[in-house]
């Protein structure tokens, strides 16, 4: 409802009319419209009747008030008994009703949106810069350990008789802002952005009377360069400046050799008097304030000077250094030091000063530097602002100088990392990594091979550590992280010289799709899957056998069979190089494999005699010539059925085609509550920690399990003991934060009576065509899957009413009902009788299942099957029909620079994450922008295969520019601790390689910060972080590292179990108890002093409990 406001005062602006209404009336607490401190407050909107319609700045002393309809029922009454009222300079506002249409988008964000406070809303007034200055902290020699550090400029612009610049607070963008350029005399702007989120303090003083502000920036500020003079736009005549605004990485030739070292900020401004009032640093305060930014320190001296760490001069030192005989035969020590300058840890001169000790540890241990040298390198990161660079070098030789780097296993390598950014180069690692077929080719070179994230310097290459790399190719995966390989070109002893195109030339014939630089990329692609190795064939072990068609539709698109010996034998190579997959899977039906130029899964086929594997057209991507051999490789085993999780596109649908909101609100409230009840006994917490797949790698849920059988609770009655202890609290307050923050930002609840599996399909239309006789086959619309999981002697099958589903769910035919069969008939002759832990579709009628839920395929697609009685809506929709797009083509033959160029392109223009978020925001999956979407969605999924990018031009808008409170961002939380010294060798190894992986993995840069210790044994990261899929991918590889350790931490304890006699057997248990035993007499410690140790004590409790059950002196579970 819309009011008519009067008798404004002619010098009242909007802001002024907002305040005074706020705080005069709708926000007056206590009051009659928020009762209390905790009470949302009501939005509302204010406008004011220009004179000016095009832009003036005086209105005629009247406007317009705009209420949600739940507000302005009371307001209307309250405003005509005269019991509300508000002054603007002296003059009482009047409020008269009117009949005027409220627009529908207004409606919505007065209803939904928060209100904004007018001191922030209402633009400040920038402040104008005499200097900018840009450059890095450092300690001055014979500095005391507690004084502030020094600054030293790199590079600055004297803005004071040249050019112009002012600082802006952008509120809604959460940043603030220098504007670098004069409107009359120059062409350009420059902007120069420091985000809220990467200020980690500030400081502000005078020097020699001038005010100025020292940013400790967390990373460098965004750059964008902007024309000052742009072209009208042809359609409406309007200027679009963001078309005209790019991202760049330096702000002039001068800035762009000290940008990738040092991204500090020094600002002087000018203290205007008749604006300031005689300090602008107390307006810069009072806007900090409002704009919820922590103040500036005060009263602390900051020398500056300018040390020029980053000359031309001193870097090429650095650079002739790295190309020396000293470090050209340890690559990994050039690398760190490398990571010590491009990641901030050290200058110039600290690297000056350190060349020395850096030589003298390479000839004295040339097969540990680079171990050592790896953990200086984030030691330096972290270390206390007062501790010179050199005592952390001492202290990190002193604790590695005798311990060797592990070795990784079968299927992983220790890989290092780089990341590209506008402004600068970050390394990392080298760490865990699976492996993939052309790093296996390469066995002992593997430091030739670089990953790097977000770049494009693809065609030319770029320099490190004293070596060129090149680009080399990409798995799919990775590209969606937009991750790629390079290689360092070398001389291999059967090889002879090796490079990016010989390698590539080596992987297979390409000529089906060299006309499509995408085509080509995808299919190059496949050799770079992370795989594990397992059974190698010979050609008289594999055939090709045709796909099940009918109809025109392809039933068998990317899946394959295998014998069941050769299953057995690749199920005994897997669990060779990991022991603990026979613990949690049982032995598996189906595998997702890469074969040569094949790709897909392969099911057991019991039919099948000897050793043999039957692969099809569909599953081939490209051809192989002449090899006679070939090794089967394990992308993923799926040997356990996982637990389907709702999602908010998920949960979207499902309301849509009718499943009652209720049933959502109870899943809801039910994972809330068993989160929360972890706390009440040994069983739910395992349950909590299995259903989420979490503590994974120290097999906790196992322990729990096993110590409740033995009598063991964490509320004991009478007859039990006690369990619990404070580490075992702080995992499950960490487990239960991450289950509730995952509810809350994704709403990715457990769906019970439901799982995930893997798709095959129904083999038995193929052998009806061979002349088997009578053969059960699955008729179209129906299903089979046979769950087992490790420990259950018999199998369960699903029969009855299901839903199915593949995710990402968009569209609103993504879901469909189908019948799974339950146990299949047993006087017929059934192909899939046996399969456990997959979902069998089937292979005849008019139409692929599969490829009507989001348009999947069987070469490793997994697929939700839903037996929740609340959620099985009974309303149909067909599945989406998209006409099919053909991929983007050259004229000619493709060449690595078009791949490259496409590449690019697809960094640049990957909307998948933009299109699903905009899908569920907007939200109601029926409705026409969301069906727009749901195709644009398609299209971008398939985009990296047929390079036919989406136009995002076309995309609906949101009816507000405000989100949902679900869709709140997570901005990162910094936390800092110290390091603690032991004695115990094996623990000390444990811990310090802990310690480098909770350092490493920290999404914040603040020097001393690490994921805490539950954070790695539960494998999440509790840091708030604005983009999910980053913390995603390090929450990835964390996991990926930590089970390494954990590996490689048993084996030095106990070695294999499988191997040993009753009397090792009873040594080791002695052992495992010993460790255990270890912890708990840390467990009292501070928790700065015991970092390490009670996770270290969960290795030994559980290798007590292996032993024990080996031993059979545990009851059943």
């Amino acid at each position: 409802m819309e009011f008519y406001i009067r008798n404004i005062d002619f010098k009242a602006d909007k802001w002024g009319v907002t305040k005074a209404i706020a705080d005069q009336i709708l926000h007056k607490c206590p009051g009659p419209f928020v009762g209390g401190p905790d009470e949302p407050l009501p939005n509302f909107n204010v406008r004011l009747k220009m004179m000016c319609e095009d832009g003036g700045v005086l209105h005629d002393g009247s406007g317009a008030l705009t209420l949600t309809r739940k507000l302005s029922h009371k307001f209307l009454q309250l405003n005509k008994n005269q019991e509300i009222s508000a002054t603007v300079n002296g003059k009482k506002l009047r409020f008269i009703p009117n009949g005027n249409h409220v627009n529908r988008a207004l409606v919505l964000e007065l209803e939904k949106a928060p209100f904004i406070n007018p001191d922030i809303a209402r633009d400040p007034s920038p402040f104008l810069v005499a200097n900018l200055q840009i450059g890095t902290f450092y300690r001055p020699k014979k500095a005391h350990p507690r004084e502030p550090r020094a600054f030293s400029v790199e590079w600055d612009q004297d803005l004071s008789q040249r050019s112009l610049a002012w600082l802006f607070f952008d509120y809604p963008y959460k940043s603030l802002r220098v504007q670098i350029g004069d409107p009359i005399l120059e062409q350009t702007f420059y902007n120069v952005i420091i985000k809220f989120a990467s200020i980690n303090k500030m400081a502000m003083g005078h020097d020699f009377g001038n005010p100025y502000v020292c940013f400790d920036l967390l990373t460098p500020p965004v750059i964008q360069k902007e024309e000052i003079f742009r072209p009208l736009d042809d359609t409406d005549g309007r200027k679009k400046p963001n078309k005209y605004r790019h991202r760049v990485g330096s702000l002039n030739p001068g800035h762009a050799i000290v940008a990738p070292y040092a991204h500090h900020l020094r600002i002087v401004l000018y203290d205007n008097s008749d604006r300031d009032k005689g300090d602008a640093l107390k307006r810069f305060e009072n806007f900090c304030k409002i704009s919820l930014l922590r103040p500036p320190i005060q009263g602390v001296a900051i020398n500056i000077s300018r040390q020029e760490f980053f000359t031309s001069k001193k870097l090429n030192e650095i650079g002739l250094w790295l190309r020396s005989p000293a470090l050209a035969s340890n690559w990994r020590v050039a690398f760190q030091i490398e990571a010590l300058l491009h990641n901030g840890a050290a200058n110039t001169a600290e690297l000056k000063e350190l060349r020395p000790r850096i030589e003298e540890l390479i000839r004295r241990h040339q097969d540990v530097a680079g171990d050592i040298m790896r953990h200086f390198a984030e030691a330096a990161a972290r270390r206390p602002p007062g501790q010179p660079i050199e005592t952390c070098f001492e202290m990190v030789l002193q604790k590695r100088l005798h311990r060797q780097r592990p070795i990784p296993p079968r299927g992983r390598f220790f890989c290092h990392h780089v990341t590209f950014a506008p402004t600068r180069m970050l390394l990392e690692g080298p760490t865990i990594t699976q492996s993939n077929r052309v790093i296996r080719e390469y066995e002992g070179y593997e430091d030739r091979f670089i990953r790097e994230r977000v770049g494009t310097l693809l065609k030319e290459g770029f320099y490190l550590a004293g070596r060129h790399f090149e680009f080399l190719g990409y798995s799919s995966s990775a590209l969606r992280q937009h991750a790629v390989w390079y290689v360092s070109p070398f001389h291999h002893p059967r090889k002879g010289l090796v490079t990016a195109q010989s390698i590539r030339d080596s992987l297979g014939d390409f000529s089906g799709v060299i006309y499509s630089p995408s085509k080509y990329g995808a299919r190059m692609a496949q050799p770079f899957s992370g795989t594990d190795p397992s059974v190698r064939i010979s050609r008289d072990q594999w055939s090709v056998i045709p796909d099940i068609e009918e109809n025109g539709v392809n039933f068998t698109d990317g899946v394959g069979t295998i014998s069941r010996k050769l299953g057995d034998l690749i199920w005994k190579a897997l669990c060779e190089d990991n022991p603990s997959l026979a613990l949690h899977s049982i032995k598996p039906t189906a595998y997702q494999i890469r074969f040569l130029g094949c790709k897909g899964v392969v099911s057991v086929d019991d039919r099948l005699e000897g050793i043999h594997m039957c692969v099809r057209p569909s599953m081939n991507k490209f051809d192989v010539p002449g090899e006679e051999y070939g090794t089967i490789e394990i992308a993923r085993a799926f040997g356990k059925p996982n637990i389907p999780h709702l999602n908010r596109p998920l949960v979207m649908v499902l309301e849509d085609r009718g499943a009652p909101k209720e049933a959502f609100l109870k899943l809801q409230e039910d994972a809330v509550a068993k989160a929360r009840m972890a706390h009440d006994s040994a069983a739910l917490f395992a349950e909590l920690l299995e259903s989420h797949h979490l503590c994974f790698n120290y097999r906790l849920g196992a322990i729990l399990r096993r110590l409740n059988t033995l009598g063991l609770e964490l509320k004991p009655n009478q007859l039990q003991q006690p369990l619990d202890t404070p580490f075992f609290a702080q995992l499950r307050a960490c487990a239960i934060n991450h289950v509730l923050r995952e509810i809350k930002h994704d709403a990715r609840i457990p769906i019970p009576d439901s799982y995930a599996f893997v798709g095959v399909a129904d083999e038995g239309p193929a052998y009806l065509k061979k002349g088997l006789k009578n053969v059960y086959c699955l008729p179209q619309g129906k299903i089979f899957a046979c769950v087992q999981r490790p420990g259950e002697e018999e199998p369960t099958y699903l029969k009855g009413m299901c839903l199915i589903s593949r995710s990402p769910v968009i569209h609103p035919g993504d879901v469909q009902r189908v019948y799974a069969i339950g146990k299949p008939p047993e006087d017929q002759v059934c192909l899939f009788a046996h399969m456990k832990n997959v979902v069998v579709f089937s292979s005849t009628g008019t139409w692929s299942l599969p490829n009507g839920l989001a348009g999947g395929d069987l070469d490793g697609d997994t697929y939700e099957v839903i037996q929740y009685g609340e959620l099985l809506v009974p309303e149909h929709h067909d599945p989406a029909s998209y006409p099919s797009v053909a991929p983007f083509k050259l004229d000619r033959p493709s060449t690595i620079d078009d791949v490259c160029d496409f590449i690019v392109e697809y960094i640049h223009s990957d909307v998948v994450g933009l299109v699903s978020d905009k899908h569920i925001v907007i939200a109601g999956t029926l409705d026409p922008s969301c069906l727009i979407l749901a195709q644009m969605h398609s299209c971008a999924v398939d985009y990296p295969k047929n390079g036919n990018k989406v136009d995002i031009s076309q995309m609906p808008h949101n009816l507000i520019r405000f989100k949902p409170d679900w869709h709140m961002a997570e901005e990162a939380a910094p936390r800092s601790s110290d390091y603690y010294e032991s004695s115990h060798s094996l623990y000390l190894t444990y811990r310090e390689e802990l310690t480098y992986m909770a350092s490493t993995y920290s999404l914040s840069k603040v020097p001393g910060a690490r994921i805490r210790e539950v954070e790695l044994v539960i494998g999440t990261i509790l840091a708030r972080c604005s983009q999910k899929r980053y913390r995603k991918d390090r929450q990835f590889a964390m996991g990926e590292s930590v089970g390494f350790l954990v590996q490689e931490i048993r084996g030095q304890l106990v070695g294999r179990l499988e191997e040993l006699s009753e009397d090792a057997l009873k040594e080791k248990l002695a052992v495992a108890w010993a460790v255990w035993g270890y912890s708990l007499e840390k467990a009292g410690l501070p928790a700065e002093e015991n970092f390490g140790s009670q996770s270290f004590g969960l290795i030994g409790l559980g290798l007590v409990l292996e032993c024990l059950e080996r031993l059979g002196s545990l009851p059943p579970l």
